[in-house]
């Protein structure tokens, strides 16, 4: 694995050699050696979502009788996957494992609450296991959320399987606006190929497990930690990854949760509380 702690905190790549010295890249490998606009990522390697993931419908919710305002991402109406993996972080390597953190004010607008954060690698016998913790370090409750967005290099013949008991259909700018049931076209149950046109799904109520199937047999395996019960499978045609994003909470859940809607995953974290999520990836060559 490598790591690129100034580009966002991202994993660059992870790479498993075979017996018979052939290798794997399960990410979409980022070159770690080059930089980038913080907005215009190139569709590789692995970030954290922090402190919301995927959109807040036009950058603006309420919250406890106050008005929050955040910054459109670039291009878009909506603020979208928080600040985590535009910023550089800080790493530090102790024994079998990489730590690396991150430290927010809220003097730059783009989140009102002061948070620490810090996020964990550690390579095992078979895969990865990651964790992401943030920390409320202001005076004041927040709401909060989070996750991991892996770009898994596609491959011809890649077959998908996970249980989710329902989906949430989203409008045309991605932002998520009911809840119901996974309908035959958006169903993984069985191990299947994925669409050949563009595919992007929120689901939520998932197993906290899912695998990603090489022809040839070679499978990773995702498992998430309570609290990941939102799972984003996003696949646009042509291209050569796929995203499945265990993740907190489904996209606008601030919103969404004002309206009255049940199950987007909101979670309210108070001052000086901290939030932990965890993902193993188990690798079969």
């Amino acid at each position: 694995m490598t790591v690129a702690p100034s580009l966002g905190g991202r994993m660059a790549s992870l790479r498993t050699q075979r017996a018979d010295a052939t290798c794997i890249d399960w990410l979409a490998p980022l070159s770690a050696d080059h930089g980038f606009d913080a907005y215009q990522w190139p569709k590789t390697g692995s970030y954290p979502l922090l402190p919301f993931s995927n959109r807040i419908r036009e950058g603006r919710f309420r919250w406890q009788g106050r008005t929050v305002e955040l910054p459109a991402h670039p291009g878009q109406a909506h603020a979208m996957h928080g600040f985590g993996h535009v910023r550089p972080w800080t790493a530090t390597e102790a024994d079998d494992h990489l730590v690396l953190t991150l430290s927010h004010m809220p003097e730059g607008g783009d989140w009102p609450w002061p948070i620490s954060a810090l996020q964990t690698f550690r390579l095992t016998d078979n895969g990865l296991e990651a964790e992401l913790m943030l920390r409320n370090d202001g005076d004041t409750p927040m709401p909060v959320g989070g996750g991991f967005h892996p770009f898994f290099a596609r491959v011809p013949g890649m077959r998908i399987q996970f249980d989710a008991a329902h989906m949430w259909p989203a409008d045309a700018g991605g932002v998520a606006t009911a809840r119901t049931v996974v309908g035959n076209r958006e169903r993984f149950l069985r191990e299947r190929n994925l669409p050949e046109a563009d595919f992007s799904v929120y689901y939520s109520g998932w197993k906290r497990s899912a695998t990603l199937k090489h022809p040839d047999g070679a499978m990773l395996t995702i498992r998430a930690s309570e609290g990941l019960d939102h799972l984003v499978l996003y696949a646009p045609a042509g291209c050569d990854f796929v995203c499945l994003e265990p993740v907190s909470h489904v996209a606008d859940a601030v919103n969404l949760a004002a309206r009255g809607w049940e199950g987007t995953g909101l979670r309210t974290l108070q001052p000086g509380d901290a939030v932990t999520w965890r993902m193993q990836w188990q690798i079969t060559v």
